[in-house]
């Protein structure tokens, strides 16, 4: 009887505890939102201040990513050029980083910065959008755009990480009627990225500092009509992914570096 006494009580404890750190986590879940609201009615009056629109639509609840540190896939490299240029690329070393991939259609070169180029080239291609496509595809890269003109087609994509673009990660590729004639564009592999812990910048201070921006640089625009968290390319001797605030507007993008609070338009 003792006994069942005991675990009646020991069973009442375990309740009354998770009770307890189900209301500690309900009331820490509306603090952070309670913050988040606050945030957003300041920011917004600031912003009303100075004659510039903050749109509903800007969650201001996202989080900075963290800093990638890269390693150069050759192998990708060599994928890439067999790639587009339909064939088992011969590489070759120019020094510097670069190394030259050709076959009989031409020649690209890859940098160790991450970018890519070859002009003159004339690879055969029975479809230069549906190539692309599958070219996107198979590397990462989305949000794909078509222009049509004089018989040249020009096509553009961005690499994008799983989740986000990568600004700084274009392709371009251009076709006189069914040759590829120029490539141009920069790819990178994440699989073996290694997360760098730093300070960010939260989105609430990023477009403080954009609208500081804006005062300084005369920036025409009225309103902030996006906010999101993408990676740029910083290549150089060692390849890393920086995040930066995207901010759109109703005229142009604007970028805020996570880490150094700078803005740049691109």
């Amino acid at each position: 009887m003792e006994t069942y006494r005991l675990k009646n009580i020991a069973i009442l404890i375990l309740l009354l505890l998770n009770g307890f750190l189900l209301i500690l986590l309900g009331y820490q879940t509306f603090q952070s939102r309670q913050s988040v609201t606050d945030a957003a009615g300041q920011l917004a009056g600031l912003y009303a201040a100075r004659d510039l629109t903050l749109r509903d639509s800007v969650d201001l609840s996202q989080s900075p990513l963290n800093p990638l540190s890269l390693n150069r896939h050759r192998e990708a490299d060599q994928r890439i050029a067999s790639y587009l240029l339909d064939g088992d690329a011969f590489a070759a070393s120019q020094g510097g980083g670069i190394i030259s991939y050709a076959t009989e259609y031409g020649s690209i070169q890859f940098r160790s910065g991450g970018s890519f180029d070859g002009g003159n080239l004339s690879r055969p291609v029975d479809d230069p959008a549906g190539f692309a496509r599958d070219f996107c595809e198979e590397f990462g890269y989305r949000d794909m755009s078509v222009s049509v003109q004089d018989g040249a087609t020009l096509i553009t994509a961005v690499q994008w990480t799983e989740e986000v673009p990568i600004v700084g990660c274009e392709l371009r590729l251009e076709f006189e009627g069914n040759l590829l004639t120029s490539v141009t564009g920069a790819h990178v592999g994440w699989e073996d990225a290694v997360s760098e812990r730093e300070n960010q910048l939260n989105c609430v201070t990023a477009l403080v500092r954009f609208l500081d921006y804006r005062e300084l640089s005369s920036t025409v625009c009225s309103a902030v009509t996006d906010l999101s968290c993408v990676y740029a390319l910083e290549g150089g001797f060692s390849l890393r992914l920086a995040p930066m605030w995207r901010v759109q507007t109703d005229t142009y993008t604007y970028f805020v570096n996570c880490a150094s609070g700078e803005v740049t338009r691109r």
